[in-house]
């Protein structure tokens, strides 16, 4: 093996831990949730408020350099929010997240998406998650599909 394919072999897919949201964790995950939805990013005040709704369910994905992604949700299973890094997609953190989420949750996870967040629903599909309803303009002129995922098929 030369060095160069070991090199890519490693980067493709740095060590990564997951631990709770701290709120020192804010700029970065401001800046991420800014880069995912430029339309509609959370703001500061609404992450400190999950931090305080869901202590230990707001959990945060880093490397040895920083954070590069996170995902909120509850112990029912319904994520209210999840993103990473553009620059770090496709590199397997967002199913660590979602695995993370599934052993926490009681039964399944479930999220509401835009329709036409194509790259979304193709990722979230991949996990194994199925369209089960579909709520009407819930984003603004854009319907949101609901999608679960339910422990019984990760055994």
């Amino acid at each position: 093996m030369n060095k160069n394919s070991h090199c890519c072999q490693m980067s493709e897919k740095p060590p990564a831990t997951i631990r709770k949201f701290k709120p020192k964790d804010i700029n970065q995950i401001t800046k991420i949730e800014e880069q995912a939805f430029p339309k509609t990013a959370y703001s500061k005040h609404t992450f400190l408020n999950y931090g305080t709704s869901f202590p230990d369910t707001f959990s945060v994905i880093e490397t040895e350099d920083d954070i590069v992604g996170y995902i909120i949700f509850d112990r029912d299973g319904h994520i209210h929010s999840t993103a990473v890094k553009r620059t770090d997609r496709r590199k397997g953190f967002g199913r660590i997240l979602f695995m993370h989420a599934l052993k926490y949750a009681r039964k399944r996870l479930w999220l509401e998406v835009r329709s036409k967040n194509s790259g979304a629903i193709a990722f979230y599909k991949s996990l194994g998650m199925k369209i089960a309803g579909k709520i009407p303009n819930y984003y603004g002129s854009d319907d949101a599909l609901i999608m679960v995922m339910t422990k019984k098929e990760y055994g």
